[in-house]
């Protein structure tokens, strides 16, 4: 599991197989990495299109990143 960091995105976001997925920090996502998502999936990024970022957000990408930026809005335990 990644750190949670008082600085920067809590995630990143991509378009991929009809859905946008988050990302981990802190490496910034670019075309032709291959990355794990918050989901659990493993995609090779490409440069998405404007259509792309149209695409439906994955239910529990999303969710996943709400938890870790409200614990970062809480702060340390």
């Amino acid at each position: 599991m990644f750190g949670i960091s008082s600085v920067g995105p809590v995630v990143y976001w991509r378009p991929h197989g009809g859905r946008r997925h988050a990302l981990w920090p802190p490496e910034l996502p670019r075309a032709g990495q291959t990355r794990e998502t918050v989901c659990g999936g493993t995609i090779t990024l490409a440069d998405p299109s404007e259509v792309d970022w149209l695409d439906p957000t994955c239910e529990f990408c999303m969710a996943k990143a709400r938890e870790l930026r409200d614990a970062r809005e809480r702060g340390p335990e």
